[in-house]
């Protein structure tokens, strides 16, 4: 009886990365119940970030990026669209929103690159990595240049944004990380074995950011802003969503490769809007928490409708 009660426990708590969406809501409620506890553990944050970019690159090789090299074409075109699409979406949106927190907030969501979460979210659609994390490491590169050039454009030139900040976050949380885990994937094919294992560490380091986003913008989701804002992050994440698929659709015959393109395009990176608020106007933390919230229950429920029902996530490429 008690081995019975024991499996069917270990059966609905794990793999950590195919319950992502059940795991993501719970650091939803965590934070909001604990803020304090959240609040300790946002110093850790880059590192949780590199974790994420740490579990999907030890999954992929040196010659699976080379496939990507040799055919580059999808990958550019996804970088266009997010950098000229999204960011006009977030204009709009900040145009006809008159409440400033809110529409300042948008505004940074909407110009922040790929989120680092979209390579797993592909990866558990049945995508291929290599696509996903190339499109997002390329948006987060351009990003560097872009997001401030977007936000000054918009907010005026005294919203300064410090670049080398962030060359040194995203150094620290996705290329160190990226190079490591693709490294030693190359040279050790054995790694193969812990392939779920190395996507639960990035799922783990996904809910932990999770829950440390929500618990810094607690005050602003209990406030009067709450429903707003959720209509203003349901709008972009629908304009992310849509893009991406509209992106994708000349390639729908290739199932691996549009399931990589939709995520990196329609998912925005929520941390760094989170860092890019709190320099320019720290009032709009909360949207982008918000925003990263829905995120997070949104994209993995998306990765698992569009997932064939045979394919175990654990064990894509």
């Amino acid at each position: 009886m008690l081995m019975t009660i024991r499996g069917r426990i270990a059966s609905f708590a794990g793999p950590i990365h195919d319950r992502l969406i059940v795991y993501a809501a719970g650091a939803v409620a965590a934070g909001l119940l604990l803020p304090s506890v959240a609040a300790r553990l946002s110093g850790g944050v880059p590192y949780m970030l590199g974790g994420q970019v740490l579990g999907v690159a030890m999954t992929l090789t040196l010659g699976q990026f080379a496939v990507v090299a040799r055919r580059p074409l999808p990958v550019l075109l996804a970088l266009a669209a997010q950098w000229t699409v999204l960011p006009l979406a977030g204009v709009a949106l900040f145009k006809v929103t008159s409440d400033p927190t809110l529409r300042n907030g948008a505004l940074i969501v909407a110009v922040a690159p790929a989120e680092i979460t979209s390579a797993l979210v592909a990866l558990l659609a049945a995508g291929s990595g290599a696509v996903a994390i190339t499109c997002m490491a390329g948006s987060l590169a351009l990003g560097i240049v872009l997001t401030p050039l977007w936000v000054s454009a918009v907010l005026g030139p005294s919203s300064h944004v410090d670049r080398l900040a962030l060359i040194a976050e995203l150094t620290l949380s996705v290329a160190v990380p990226m190079v490591v885990g693709v490294g030693v994937r190359t040279w050790w094919p054995g790694l193969h074995r812990l392939r779920s294992r190395a996507l639960d560490l990035s799922a783990a380091c996904v809910v932990l950011v999770v829950f440390v986003s929500v618990g810094s913008a607690r005050a602003f989701v209990l406030s009067a802003s709450l429903l707003p804002c959720i209509g203003l992050c349901a709008v972009l994440l629908v304009t992310g969503y849509g893009l991406g698929m509209a992106l994708a659709w000349p390639w729908r015959h290739h199932a691996h490769l549009w399931r990589a393109l939709l995520f990196p395009v329609g998912m925005r990176e929520f941390g760094i809007a989170a860092a890019v608020a709190l320099a320019v106007s720290p009032g709009a933390v909360g949207v982008a928490g918000v925003y990263g919230a829905m995120l997070m229950i949104t994209a993995p429920a998306l990765a698992r409708r569009l997932r064939p029902v045979q394919v175990d996530p654990g064990s894509v490429g």
